[in-house]
């Protein structure tokens, strides 16, 4: 029983002091889900709702677990988005590491079908789609769905196309402007997206759940104006290209481009303005909209 209650106050320190890192971070995949889920017809809602039903229980509470919820409560696909990062500390699915990102030459600066065919991101989401449409047994298609709006979510964000020399920016140390996001790929998956620091008189779970509810109104409100038809005609590579593209210009912070080279920027710590903050805030945005009219295109045509 004390290794038990020691374990659980542990876990609840760290929930209050250090915000996730992984993938494209809670808040990001959520918000992509759930506006995915909202642009569906309501009897693909209906079968998105009865795959997750159907989950295996452990599985309803490792996802509930990981976003910090009660065992027992009803899985959401938002939620659901966040399994592939939940995951990642059991053995059997180790597998699936690499299918998170894609890691490219320096010197590419276009994602083409052949510059991956297995064992990566763009690969996965290929792989995925398929099983979804195909696949008859309830278990293995609601996990090809949950991997498939994970997969989305890591393709959008644009340090998950990148360089294995650095991690895909993990080892690109920052000043943040916002949060405690100590490195570049930690402030694209979690940071950029606040709009403001924790107060010292705000618990971590309140001010996480405010930040949520603002980021999504907002993505709401801009995805009704949004050029859904002109972003789903773009495929699986061009949204490699959109991130490459991205983590190139000189202004992300990332790299400078010398004879067509992506050479690593040379400074010790990169401090993250206002501007900064803002320009490329929207930008991430833009990016988890454009996901989300993606996935939803998706799962309409495989569901």
């Amino acid at each position: 029983m004390k290794k038990l209650l020691l374990s659980i106050t542990l876990a609840l320190i760290i929930l209050s002091i250090s915000p996730s890192s992984n993938a494209l971070g809670k808040m990001g995949h959520r918000a992509l889900c759930q506006l995915s889920y909202d642009l569906l017809p309501k009897a693909q809602q209906g079968k998105i709702d009865q795959l997750l039903q159907a989950l295996p229980v452990e599985e309803k509470q490792r996802i509930n677990q990981y976003n910090y919820l009660k065992k027992d409560q009803k899985v959401t696909f938002a939620n659901s988005c966040t399994w592939a990062d939940a995951i990642k500390k059991d053995e059997s699915y180790d597998n699936f590491k690499p299918w998170h990102y894609l890691n490219i030459s320096r010197k590419e600066d276009i994602v083409l079908n052949e510059t991956c065919q297995s064992n990566c991101l763009t690969a996965a989401i290929t792989f995925h789609n398929q099983q979804l449409s195909t696949e008859k047994e309830s278990f293995d298609k609601t996990k090809a769905m949950m991997f498939l709006g994970h997969w989305l979510g890591d393709i959008h964000q644009p340090l998950h196309v990148s360089y294995a020399s650095d991690l895909g920016g993990n080892k690109v140390e920052v000043e943040p402007f916002i949060g405690r996001c100590s490195n570049l790929h930690w402030y694209w998956d979690q940071c950029l997206l606040f709009s403001r620091n924790k107060t010292k008189e705000e618990k971590t779970s309140a001010y996480y759940q405010t930040m949520y509810r603002e980021l999504y109104q907002q993505l709401s409100h801009q995805l009704a104006k949004a050029p859904l038809k002109e972003w789903q005609k773009n495929d699986i590579s061009q949204w490699a290209s959109e991130s490459l593209n991205l983590i190139r210009n000189d202004t992300f912070n990332y790299c400078h481009i010398s004879n067509k080279t992506c050479e690593s920027l040379t400074k010790e710590k990169v401090m993250l303005s206002k501007d900064y903050h803002q320009k490329y805030s929207q930008v991430l945005k833009t990016r988890i909209l454009q996901g989300a009219t993606r996935l939803a295109k998706l799962l309409d045509a495989a569901l």
